[in-house]
């Protein structure tokens, strides 16, 4: 409800396409395209969906970020130019902001970060991950490091961070197994899947930080907060979060003990996505060799569709085109090939409500209905606490349902469900 109708019904379209036609034509050629059975496995369908779904996550990301650098250039240098500092010139253009827009744009464009001090930090932080890191793991050198900082990160993070804004979803576990698939292969020798999860885990740490950043400058932007304030608390997070962490990790640790070591099969934290990350590492130390075929012929359509989409869309806004309201974006296409595509029924249905609510009161729906969603999202995180002590206190629910019309599923689950009785 609170996600703009055509990224809404943008994955949907996604969802449909992936579920609907493309997996399906995916399956129908194992045994000749693809061989294995792991539903994670790289070399599998898996590697179809998450090299499809990133090709066009990136493609658009680099897109956006070539047209947005663009302009910020150019309105730089008009700026510099005019000796303005932006405020005083957007409030001339939008005269129907009201006072409190105009006191945000003034807060938060005066307390704003100098460019010259993202770029040192940015350059401190990837010098200081560059010389600690390789001390610490000594299977990845601080050249591997260096180049994921300068050429892919930075991509990865607009992209990530665009994709988290526009649908509220944050794909970083994705890019992580590219980044993992990158170095494992690159490196492809003894100490590769080391260096691979290394990696993979410096991945997701940045990728959380950056678009979890973008947000809470956000929130700062609607509660009147310094720019500088949010960015100082996010530096005192990591601070404390560096000590808290590691202790975290050995009470879980000592806890796991008596059962064993943590993270193996036998212990009461099995962690089992390690044993899947581990497998993707070892995968991946093959090459490209290992992907499945025709999987970059798949990648090198959907740059060209990405590519096409996004162009139609640009000359549509430039030349306001009513069209432009209904193209829709690839980004939002291509999260179901990501994660999966049942969500996208929520993200429809709660933009027909909204539709048939605006239709019925539109003052109502505009005042009240950022209000509902929040609720909503709220109710759902706050049951998570009384399921997490269901599961464990190994507290089982009452009934069970299926909904598996025919196949080997449902043969599975009636064959479980006799064995339980009455």
């Amino acid at each position: 409800m609170i996600v703009p109708h055509v990224v809404n019904f943008g994955l949907l379209f996604g969802g449909c396409i992936s579920g609907g036609i493309i997996y399906p034509f995916l399956q129908s050629k194992k045994g000749q395209w693809y061989h294995t059975e792991n539903p994670s496995s790289l070399n599998g369908i898996n590697g179809y969906k998450v090299f499809m779904g990133l090709t066009m996550v990136v493609t658009e990301g680099i897109y956006n970020f070539i047209t947005l650098m663009t302009v910020l250039l150019l309105d730089f240098y008009n700026k510099k130019k005019e000796n303005d500092s932006g405020v005083s010139k957007y409030m001339l253009k939008h005269p129907s902001l009201n006072y409190d827009d105009r006191k945000r744009l003034e807060v938060f464009l005066d307390n704003h970060i100098p460019i010259i001090g993202g770029v040192v930090g940015y350059i401190v932080i990837g010098t200081m991950c560059a010389v600690v890191t390789p001390w610490i793991f000594h299977q990845i050198k601080f050249y591997h490091i260096a180049i994921l900082f300068v050429t892919i990160f930075p991509l990865f993070f607009f992209s990530n961070t665009y994709v988290t804004g526009l649908t509220d979803w944050s794909v970083s576990t994705t890019y992580c197994k590219v980044v993992l698939f990158i170095i494992a292969a690159w490196i492809a020798k003894p100490g590769a899947v080391i260096a691979g999860l290394v990696a993979c885990g410096l991945a997701l740490i940045s990728l959380n930080v950056s678009c979890q950043a973008m947000q809470d400058l956000r929130t700062g932007y609607m509660t009147l907060t310094s720019p500088r304030v949010v960015v100082a608390g996010h530096m005192y997070g990591v601070l404390i979060a560096s000590v808290i962490n590691p202790l975290i990790y050995l009470f879980f640790k000592a806890h796991a003990r008596k059962s064993g070591p943590l993270g193996t099969k036998n212990s009461i934290y099995p962690c089992p996505s390690a044993a899947v990350y581990r497998a993707i590492a070892l995968l991946s130390t093959g090459g490209v060799k290992e992907l499945p075929k025709h999987c970059f012929t798949f990648c090198f359509i959907t740059i060209f569709l990405t590519v096409t989409v996004e162009t139609v869309r640009l000359v549509s806004q430039r030349k306001d085109w009513k069209v432009q309201h209904y193209i829709p974006c690839m980004t939002a296409i291509a999260l179901p090939f990501l994660v999966g595509p049942t969500f996208t029924i929520d993200f429809a249905l709660g933009s027909v409500v909204l539709m048939l609510w605006t239709k019925v009161n539109r003052q109502s729906a505009a005042l009240l209905s950022s209000a509902v969603a929040a609720g909503l999202v709220c109710g759902d995180g706050i049951w998570y606490l009384p399921s997490s002590l269901l599961g464990f206190f190994n507290v089982d629910p009452p009934i069970c349902m299926r909904f598996l019309a025919s196949g080997k599923p449902a043969e599975m689950a009636d064959a479980f469900l006799s064995t339980l009785g009455t």
